[in-house]
């Protein structure tokens, strides 16, 4: 596994290399991870409780839903380590609410379902509740939001009449309310992501004709369909304007509809792969970094999922990250942050239905090239370092000399 890298614009405190960067304390790539199940604390008396987490922010905080088999709606949760899990409550008229995203200042939007209406975005901050409204104010109508910013500018998509269709995405603010993009560029456009700088990754199109692009608070950039394919849908988009996105292709030898996803970067789209024995890959976290998390599944059997990693250009199966102790199976990776924690999905190993939080594992000191194993490369790099060193990574014990410790400690990590 190559060190973590990614294409990117470079800014302040970060590190370039060859057109590429690494933030500082990011050399390695990332290895291993532990998990830590996540399930809301409460007894539904038939069945086991459902618990979906959807999202996480740079401090850890985890927002979702949580449900009991018999229920008929959602309840939103926030998940902290210090804290554990807190019901975010209701307010009056509302049924049931999932909480989609939360920034670094815990504020966190989502869809709530309000009583004898419908469906309406939201913004939840210290327990004050701000409805999002569709276009219309008529029955039938309906608004979504999907995701948040530090600034607090949300994204996500509202009704333009009483009836589902047709639909516009719309940037909100607090100050400066809503802007929407639908009327003018399509009846069916939705937004996905948005990133610090307050630009959005829209989706313009009926469902397998839509196109992904960014805007920019003035101008809409297309990132074009996917290589090969004929659409593109994004999933997220990054202060490097990186967009993560999902298209169509055919298969060319049954002629069937294949999803696979890629990076976007100043005209560049780089194909994601596949995990070995499956054909779909979706796309759904991406972070700063370039890193991309989501599901590989089967066009045969869709409920054959598996939760990947893309790092250093190449995809990774998270279940083979994580230690046996951990193994159930993880599905669906949803989120990761800058500092790679991910939220993810799947059974644990009883059969359960769980919400993981995976949490890097730092490598090895031993692992001298970064790729994820200690074995013959790192014992050839110590022995061509062997001697007085200053600084350098192959003294292992940090005595100013690769030796016969740095060696014995090499061969106790072997892998």
């Amino acid at each position: 596994m190559p060190s973590l890298v990614a294409r990117c614009l470079v800014p302040a405190g970060v590190t370039a290399l060859a057109g590429l960067c690494v933030l500082p304390g990011h050399a390695h790539a990332q290895c291993q991870y532990e998990v830590t199940s996540l399930q809301f604390p409460i007894d539904c008396g038939i069945g086991t409780v459902i618990t979906a987490g959807l999202s996480l922010n740079e401090n850890g905080a985890v927002v979702g839903y949580y449900s009991c088999p018999l229920w008929k709606f959602f309840r939103p949760f926030l998940w902290t380590a210090e804290e554990g899990f807190t019901d975010l409550g209701l307010p009056p008229g509302v049924m049931g609410a999932t909480a989609a995203d939360i920034n670094d200042q815990g504020v966190i939007c989502g869809t709530m379902y309000v009583t004898g209406i419908g469906y309406r975005g939201f913004v939840y901050e210290d327990g004050v509740w701000t409805e999002l409204p569709p276009v219309v104010d008529a029955v039938g109508a309906w608004s979504g939001a999907a995701a948040i910013s530090n600034a607090g500018i949300v994204v996500g998509q509202r009704s333009l009449g009483e009836n589902y269709v047709p639909y516009t995405a719309y940037i909100w603010s607090p100050d400066n309310g809503f802007t929407d993009l639908g009327e003018k560029y399509g009846l069916y456009s939705s937004a996905r992501d948005v990133n610090e700088a307050g630009e959005a990754a829209i989706s313009i199109g009926p469902t397998l004709g839509d196109e992904a692009y960014i805007w920019d608070g003035e101008n809409l950039t297309s990132i074009g369909v996917i290589p090969g394919g004929f659409s593109s849908t994004p999933a997220g988009i990054n202060i490097h304007d990186h967009v993560a996105a999902v298209g169509g292709i055919e298969d060319k030898k049954s002629g069937d509809l294949l999803i696979r996803s890629f990076l976007w970067h100043e005209g560049e789209a780089t194909l994601l792969g596949v995990l070995a024995g499956y054909d779909w890959t979706t796309a759904r976290g991406l972070n700063d970094l370039g890193i991309i998390t989501g599901q590989c599944s089967s066009s045969e059997n869709p409920n054959d999922k598996r939760a990947f990693l893309w790092q250093g250009r190449q995809i990774y199966d998270l279940n083979d990250l994580v230690p046996p102790h951990s193994r159930g199976l993880i599905e669906r990776a949803f989120a990761v942050n800058n500092a790679g924690l991910i939220i993810a999905d799947g059974y644990d190993a009883a059969g359960n239905v769980v919400t993981s939080l995976l949490t890097p594992i730092d490598p090895s000191p031993a692992d001298l090239d970064g790729d994820c194993r200690v074995g013959i490369f790192d014992l050839l790099s110590l022995l061509a370092a062997w001697g007085p060193c200053d600084e350098c990574s192959a003294d292992l014990d940090k005595d100013g000399i690769v030796g016969i410790l740095d060696l014995l400690m090499l061969l106790a990590n072997w892998t």
